[in-house]
């Protein structure tokens, strides 16, 4: 089959880790194409709850927690970018003693960090968020905790890789991946082969299966998130919501909707390409939700939907050029990995140029480490 087409850099995947490599890529005039074997935005990112919290991250993670804030901010207002973003911080709530507790060791444990923090309970939290409810004993406040809304950022970014020079091709699903000397050669279910000098993978649970044919057994395991809306309604609350045992995350967007997560799992798997709602676990999360904001118990669901979370056993993500092969790049794996996207897509893009990283530590994202 013959090359119809010749990049510097291929991008497998068209969510937030994808989009964001390309942006930043482009951004150094690097000639960059996209596949994506759905629809652009149409998987992990698109149904995803949007927060784009730090406090609720492991220690391992909050570096980079904090590096994505700052560029989803810079995106949003220096790039003019409509990501839905709004820096409006962040309540991680306690219910209960042993929760208390809880939320304290990590309060203290990340305040070691210099993670900037606020301990609420009492008469300040009833003043700070009256809208909480009397279940909830303490919280955190974290300035940085923020929100953004992924109908809005998908078409932005995939607008701004396009407005860059950058080439998007949706429904094109790779089959082959062959390493060719100093580049690499990607066969698609389309028409020629796709050669390019570095190729991205980020095509979130989905990369365990393009690694594969380059032998590599990739120990990802994939959650099926499930996801409420409500109806518009009045404030109800100004701030995101977490929980410390990582089963909740509320938000209420400009438009007045409601957005209830937190992980609670729905049913299916990735080897059946099947997310369904498990409603026992709808139902909890639910009323774990009315039972922080009360507010919310009057208030109609629109709509309930589930999606993948590919997770690496340590939660951490798999970030880096694959062992054994200089110019194959990837991205996934990263608990809560819609928020940390900017950061991993900025830190790929530095990786494939051999740029000075803008973080460090990230030795510990190294795709060839052992569990």
């Amino acid at each position: 089959m013959s090359v119809t087409s010749e990049a510097d850099v291929l991008v497998i995947g068209g969510g937030i880790i994808g989009l964001c490599s390309a942006y930043f890529l482009l951004k150094e005039r690097t000639r960059v194409f996209v596949v994506e074997q759905n629809e652009i935005w149409s998987d992990s990112s698109g149904a995803n709850a949007g927060t784009v919290a730090v406090q609720n991250k492991i220690s391992g993670l909050q570096p980079l927690a904090l590096m994505s804030v700052d560029l989803w901010r810079q995106m949003q207002s220096d790039e003019q970018l409509d990501l839905g973003f709004r820096q409006v911080g962040g309540l991680r709530v306690a219910m209960g003693g042993d929760q208390v507790r809880e939320l304290q060791q990590g309060w203290s444990a990340q305040a070691e960090q210099e993670l900037s923090l606020r301990w609420l309970e009492q008469d300040d939290l009833k003043k700070f968020a009256s809208w909480l409810g009397p279940d909830v004993n303490a919280a955190v406040y974290c300035p940085a905790d923020s929100q953004s809304i992924p109908l809005k950022a998908g078409p932005a970014l995939r607008k701004a890789v396009e407005q860059q020079g950058g080439f998007v091709q949706a429904r094109t699903t790779v089959i082959d991946i062959e390493p060719s000397g100093d580049s690499v050669l990607v066969t698609t279910d389309q028409p020629g082969r796709i050669r390019c000098r570095h190729l991205v993978v980020a095509a979130g649970p989905w990369a365990k299966c393009l690694v594969r044919c380059l032998g590599i057994d990739l120990p990802v395991s994939v959650d099926v998130n499930m996801l409420s809306i409500t109806e518009p309604v009045g404030l109800l609350m100004d701030r995101v919501v977490t929980h410390v045992l990582g089963i909740l995350s509320l938000k209420q967007y400009p438009n007045g909707t409601c957005m209830i997560g937190g992980g609670w799992q729905g049913q299916g798997g990735f080897d059946s390409n099947t997310k369904e709602l498990d409603y026992q676990n709808l139902i909890h999360n639910i009323r774990l939700a009315a039972s922080v904001v009360p507010g919310l118990r009057n208030v109609n669901l629109v709509r309930s939907w589930a999606g993948f979370e590919p997770v690496m056993p340590d939660a951490l993500p798999c970030l880096g050029c694959l062992p054994g092969h200089p110019n194959i790049w990837i991205a996934t794996g990263a608990r809560g990995g819609y928020s940390l996207g900017p950061a991993q897509g900025k830190l790929i893009s530095e990786m494939v140029l051999g740029k000075a990283l803008s973080l460090e530590g990230t030795a510990a994202f190294d795709p060839g480490r052992t569990f």
